[in-house]
C-alpha cells in the first residue's frame, strides 16, 4: 500500500536518475519513465570566527571558511553590534573577503558577532563570538529634565542618563549637588543608586530661594562631569493658614459649641468652619 519513500545516504548537488515498477507474483511490470532530480547543496558549517580590539574605538573581525566548505561559499554574512540594543548591523561580503574593522566601538559596552556562511542551498549555521571592551569614567552628563514639581521648601526633578556612547560603562550611582544661587558655601552632595525613575526631591529648603542643582554619573572608574547647571526657585511660603474643625450639627455637647465660637472670635477659625 506504500506510495512514497525517502532515499537516505545521497551526495549533495548530485544527479540521480529514479524509476518506479510495479510487480506481482508474476513478475516485475513495465518500469516508468526516469526522473533525473539533483539534490540540493549541503548547508556549510561554522566558519572560524574571531573578534579582537585593535585601536581604541574599532574592532578587528577576521574569519575563515569551515573545513567541510570548500568550493560551496558564495559569501558571509555579519551580524554585529551592541548586546543590550536591538537589532544588530547586518553586513554582507564576497567569498575573498575575510576581515572587518568594526568602528565607533563604545568603551564598557559588550558587542555580539554572528557570522554565517552563504552557500548555493542557503546560509549555514552561525559562529558567534563575544567581547566586552573595558570600562572608563563617563564621557558624558546626565541631562536634567525640563519638568519639575517645585514647593515652598522642596524641589523634585528628574534626569536622564549620559547618552549610551558616552557613559563608558554601567552606570553605578548617581551625585546631585546644589546649594542657594549665588551662595559662597560649599555644594552639597547626594549619592544616588541608579533606578527605572532616575527622580530625587530636594527636601528642607528656604522660601522663596533660587537655588543651583547639577548632577553626574559614575561608573566603576569613577565620576564623569557634572551636568550644566539647572536652577530652581522655591515657592514664597503662605503666612495666611486655615484651620478647619470638624463640628457636631446637635447637639452641642462636650463643649464643642463653646469652642468653636472662642476660635471664631480670635481669628483663629473661618466663621462657618
Amino acid at each position: 500500500s506504500q506510495q512514497e519513500m525517502i532515499i537516505a545516504g545521497l551526495q549533495p548537488e548530485t544527479a540521480y536518475s529514479i524509476t518506479v515498477a510495479a510487480y506481482t507474483m508474476k513478475g516485475d511490470g513495465a518500469r516508468s519513465k526516469p526522473k533525473v532530480v539533483t539534490t540540493k547543496g549541503a548547508v556549510p558549517g561554522k566558519p572560524i570566527l574571531s573578534v579582537h580590539q585593535t585601536e581604541e574605538n574599532t574592532l578587528l573581525v577576521k574569519w575563515e571558511p569551515p573545513l567541510d566548505a570548500e568550493g560551496q561559499v558564495l559569501g558571509y554574512r555579519l551580524q554585529f553590534g551592541r548586546k543590550d540594543v536591538d537589532p544588530l548591523a547586518t553586513l554582507e561580503f564576497s567569498a575573498q573577503e575575510d576581515k572587518y574593522i568594526a568602528p565607533s566601538i563604545h568603551k564598557g559596552a559588550t558587542y555580539v558577532f554572528k557570522l554565517a556562511v552563504k552557500s548555493r542551498a542557503g546560509f549555514g549555521e552561525e559562529a558567534v563570538q563575544e567581547l566586552t571592551t573595558p570600562e572608563d569614567i563617563p564621557k558624558g552628563y546626565p541631562q536634567i529634565l525640563e519638568a519639575s514639581n517645585v514647593t515652598s521648601m522642596s524641589v523634585q526633578f528628574g534626569w536622564l542618563p549620559p547618552v549610551l556612547a558616552e557613559r563608558n560603562g554601567a552606570i553605578v550611582k548617581y551625585t546631585v549637588a546644589y546649594r542657594e544661587a549665588g551662595s559662597p558655601g560649599n555644594l552639597l552632595e547626594k549619592d544616588l543608586p541608579p533606578s527605572p525613575e532616575n527622580s530625587y526631591t530636594l527636601n528642607g529648603l528656604k522660601p522663596n530661594t533660587a537655588y543651583d542643582v547639577k548632577i553626574r554619573a559614575h561608573t566603576s572608574k569613577g565620576p564623569g562631569p557634572y551636568s550644566p547647571t539647572v536652577q530652581y526657585r522655591t515657592f514664597q511660603l503662605d503666612q495666611g493658614r486655615t484651620y478647619r474643625f470638624l463640628l457636631p450639627l446637635s447637639p452641642c455637647v462636650r463643649g464643642w459649641c463653646r469652642e468653636a465660637r472662642e476660635l471664631e472670635r480670635s481669628g483663629r477659625a473661618q466663621p462657618g468652619s
